[in-house]
């Protein structure tokens, strides 16, 4: 499994667009096409940028995911309605995350359940 950090820009003055597109309409979205969305925040005092994190077997499986997802019908006509005015976002960072064998193996192993 990786993880795949995305972290949004918005435009200067297109930032409460930006959540709002998120907050009322995207992460349904998401959740309707399946995307396994590990985290979401905003940066400490910089509105304009938006950072979440989402799982994926491997890079591969993330590239298709996005693909589809621009591909998908619904995605195009919310981009198209929210965008009328002009793009939101002035830069998307992709990275993808994996985390080293050292400390996945540091791990202590959740503790067996007891008798009921």
């Amino acid at each position: 499994m990786i993880l795949e950090l995305r972290e949004y820009v918005a435009l200067p003055g297109r930032e409460e667009e930006l959540h709002r597109r998120f907050a009322e309409e995207t992460l349904d979205l998401f959740d309707e096409v399946g995307l396994d969305l590990r985290g979401f925040w905003q940066v400490v005092g910089e509105r304009r940028r938006i950072v979440y994190a989402c799982a994926f077997d491997d890079v591969a499986a993330a590239v298709a995911h996005w693909e589809a997802f621009r591909a998908d019908p619904r995605w195009i006509a919310l981009k198209e309605r929210t965008e009328a005015a002009g793009p939101l976002i002035e830069e998307i960072v992709s990275t993808y995350l994996v985390e080293p064998d050292y400390v996945a193996s540091r791990r202590v192993p959740p503790a067996a359940p007891g008798p009921l």
